[in-house]
Order: structure tokens, then sequence, then C-alpha cells
């Protein structure tokens, strides 16, 4: 199967967001913290635009958030 190139954009309040960007600004916070990305197993994240924020949960306890 070939690789699909794909964007995702979060249109908000006249602004847009690459949600692409958003996981690559939460792992390269996870790492800042030194801690490793193959130590992630699980990883949700949650985009509060109207709080230019992006909170997240590494492995269902460990708790981050970056601005937007």
């Amino acid at each position: 199967m070939a690789k699909i190139n794909q964007q995702m954009t979060l249109q908000f309040n006249g602004r847009e967001f690459d949600l692409g960007a958003v996981e690559a600004n939460v792992k390269k916070d996870w790492k800042d913290a030194g801690k490793k990305l193959s130590d992630i197993v699980d990883l949700d994240i949650y985009v509060k635009p109207e709080e230019a924020t992006v909170y997240y949960v590494v492995n269902k306890q460990v708790e981050g958030k970056v601005e937007l």
C-alpha cells in the first residue's frame, strides 16, 4: 500500500493549527523533559484552541501541556 501524504488542520475562531505540528511539539516537550520517545506506549492529546493550549497524557499517567 502506498504511503498517504496527509495534513490535518484545526480551524477555530479565525485561526488554523497544524495538528501534525501539535503532535511534534508534544513529543519535543516529552524529550526536553529528559524522557525517551521509546517509553511512550499510549499518547492522548487534547487540543483546547480556546485556551491556546494542548494537554497530553503519556501512558495513562504522566500529564503535560504545551502552548498551541
